[in-house]
């Protein structure tokens, strides 16, 4: 299990990294009203391909490793919830992190569908970057409090 929670950890990097991209690439393509090009169409694959990836990894440690359900049945649910470190790993991180990534695989459905290139690029735009807060939000960051002690983050 730690194996899988190492490249969970370092994947989230890619993902960043690989949003970032698109959203500047969806920002430029709308400034500058382009073509909504096929590596804008690429990098949107790549992108719902690298989440996904994540999201599985995410899915396998919540019900097989320490933090998920194994958890919530240690526990109960009712002090999982008293608890900071617990109810983030239990219900807020994979709640939110499942949103954003529904946002991602909607923002990039929608702009295959849009009917200009500058539509295409808003919706990359913005369900990307709405994606991408949510994210950023949901990140054990090790600044955060109560998470600082962990040695993986």
């Amino acid at each position: 299990m730690e194996i899988i929670n190492q490249i969970h950890s370092v994947l989230r990097w890619t993902i960043l990294i690989v949003l970032l991209f698109t959203i500047c690439k969806a920002f430029i393509g709308m400034q500058r009203k382009s073509v909504f090009a096929n590596s804008d169409t690429q990098s949107g694959l790549f992108l719902m391909i690298v989440a996904d990836i994540q999201l599985l990894l995410g899915l396998i440690q919540y019900f097989f490793g320490a933090w998920g359900i194994k958890n919530i049945q240690n526990l109960g649910m009712k002090e999982v919830m008293k608890n900071d470190y617990s109810r983030f790993f239990a219900v807020e991180h994979i709640s939110m992190m499942i949103i954003a990534i529904v946002l991602i695989h909607i923002g990039r459905a929608k702009s295959k569908r849009a009917a200009t290139d500058l539509s295409k690029h808003k919706i990359s735009f913005w369900f990307y970057l709405i994606a991408l807060l949510i994210i950023l939000v949901s990140i054990p960051w090790p600044f955060k409090k109560g998470f600082e002690a962990l040695g993986w983050i």
